[in-house]
């Protein structure tokens, strides 16, 4: 089990990476620009289907989280409220709760041929960590090692990412 340390340290580095305008708060503004850029990422149109489910995957994500985490109701997140919540998320499972219609929306739009898998090439269009070997990154999310990666592990490996298991 993570100690709070390592929570501290996970759940600062997720808010950072939500804080999609820098400003040092979470608001329903930047769960949108997550959302576009998720989409400009994979190439899919933001008033399609599978564009559309993106958008209410995070647009769901903020009203969660401004619910559970927003303890001053003034309709933002600030860092502390965030990371004193975070383990609590974790530890009830409600921040899988909230990644899932997220995991199955960008995989969805990740998955261009609609095999039901994600190759190298389509995951390129999903993973963003600059600095970080795409080849290895792909390797280790495809458990199996069978060349392809199911949602399964693709949704293992985003809570992975944001529990600190990376």
């Amino acid at each position: 089990m993570m100690s709070r340390k390592d929570f501290r340290e996970s759940a600062e580095r997720n808010f950072n990476d939500l804080d999609a305008d820098g400003d040092g708060f979470l608001t329903r503004y930047d769960y949108m620009a997550l959302a576009q850029r998720r989409l400009e990422q994979t190439g899919v149109p933001a008033d399609t289907p599978e564009g559309e489910a993106v958008v209410d995957a995070f647009l769901n994500a903020w009203d969660t989280h401004a619910r559970a985490l927003d303890t001053d109701r003034d309709g933002q997140i600030s860092k502390e409220e965030y990371v004193q919540s975070f383990e609590t998320l974790v530890r009830t499972g409600a921040l899988e709760a909230v990644l899932a219609p997220i995991s199955q929306a960008t995989f969805a739009v990740a998955d261009r041929d609609n095999d039901g898998w994600i190759s190298i090439e389509e995951f390129r269009s999903v993973w963003n960590r600059p600095g970080t070997d795409l080849a290895a990154a792909f390797s280790r999310v495809d458990a199996d090692g069978d060349g392809r990666i199911s949602f399964e592990e693709y949704a293992r490996a985003r809570q992975g990412l944001l529990i600190g298991d990376h």
